[in-house]
């Protein structure tokens, strides 16, 4: 008989009895170990080993170093440390993975997973992920699983053909066919094919297909197809194709299709082909900067060079502004161009068609062409 036939024959004899040893996946089965003590190759569900273990389910495991070859999924709950390589044709885990990790449909664990980690549909840790993940569905990071609390991080390069969540705190690459979404903060790169999303900050550079959002701060390279929306401040190079929300804040650069809208300050180089707004009656907010808006420019306190189209309106304004419509509620210092320039306190100069100053004297409230108060 050919020594390749007799060698195959011998592995599938060993590979069956290993799994008739075994009388359910959830208890220790018995196993043959070709070597001494521990250190060998082992066939069967052995608690411990050193070298190349071929096994049916891994069940009650304590700890195993250098290949690990299983064909079914493991034992609940999942127990002990494999380091160096683990294959299952199903599904590997344990409670830690050190290594190389793969699985045809997952690669599970209810601690840690470090090292490179590759699952047909999913690499799933309840607690770290460390190192290299790619699911083809999804890289998840869980914070719980069967019943059991973990801290469900994630840092590396991580791919998910879908997604990649984590409900603790995601650090390095991240990318998400579909999304990309974190509990905790994502630092790093996180580019979501249709979303990015974190109920914490996102740092970095951040892309989402649709959307970032952040209920926290968002700050770095943020580009967003339809929009960046951040309960709390928004800052960096930050490009919203239809719209960027800051309610906390809007810092740096950034280009909002049609509207860049903030319930506080708005500091930088803002452009948007609409409203350029940051409304909060009860507070002083400003817009602070070169700020171009489409249709237009509103704050409270406006300071800088300030182009409209349509419309610029502000409490106080401070600098130079050009727009159709100009009007100032409280005190103009500066200059203001356009059709029709209207403030309550002029110290400064009006230019255009009807310029209007309330604190002149009566016969020079109203002039066409220019206006001052100095």
């Amino acid at each position: 008989m050919p020594r390749s036939i007799y060698l195959a024959l011998l592995s599938c004899f060993l590979l069956v009895w290993s799994a008739l040893a075994q009388e359910d996946s959830a208890q220790r089965g018995g196993a043959l170990t070709l070597g001494v003590g521990n250190n060998g190759i082992s066939f069967g569900n052995s608690p411990r080993h050193n070298g190349v273990r071929f096994n049916w389910s891994d069940a009650e495991i304590e700890k195993i170093n250098g290949l690990n070859f299983t064909l079914w999924r493991p034992g609940e709950p999942l127990s002990g440390t494999i380091n160096g390589i683990s294959f299952g044709v199903v599904a590997s885990g344990a409670n830690n993975l050190n290594g190389v990790s793969i699985g045809g449909l997952a690669v599970i664990s209810r601690n840690a997973i470090t090292g490179v980690s590759l699952g047909g549909l999913a690499v799933v840790s309840q607690g770290s992920l460390v190192g290299v993940n790619v699911g083809g569905l999804a890289v998840v990071g869980a914070s719980e699983m069967n019943g059991v609390s973990g801290e469900g991080s994630i840092s590396g390069i991580s791919i998910g053909g879908l997604a990649v969540v984590t409900q603790g705190s995601a650090t390095g690459i991240n990318l998400g066919g579909l999304a990309v979404v974190g509990k905790g903060s994502l630092i790093g790169m996180n580019l979501g094919g249709m979303a990015t999303v974190s109920q914490g900050s996102l740092r970095g550079v951040n892309v989402g297909g649709l959307a970032i959002v952040g209920k926290e701060a968002v700050s770095g390279l943020n580009l967003g197809g339809l929009a960046i929306v951040s309960e709390g401040t928004v800052h960096g190079l930050n490009i919203g194709g239809l719209a960027v929300v800051g309610l906390g804040g809007i810092k740096g650069l950034t280009v909002g299709g049609i509207g860049i809208v903030s319930k506080s300050d708005i500091v930088g180089l803002n452009v948007t082909l609409g409203d350029l707004r940051s409304d909060k009656p009860d507070d002083e907010i400003s817009i602070r900067g070169i700020n171009v808006g489409g249709y237009r420019i509103r704050a409270k306190e406006l300071s800088g060079i300030n182009l409209s189209v349509v419309m610029t309106i502000a409490e106080n304004m401070r600098g130079l502004t050009v727009g159709c419509y100009n009007r100032v509620d409280g005190t103009q210092r500066g200059i203001s161009i356009g059709l029709l320039n209207h403030a309550a306190e002029l110290f400064g100069v009006q230019i255009g068609l009807i310029n209007w100053a309330e604190n002149n004297p009566a016969y020079l409230k109203i002039l066409p062409f220019v206006n001052l108060h100095l």
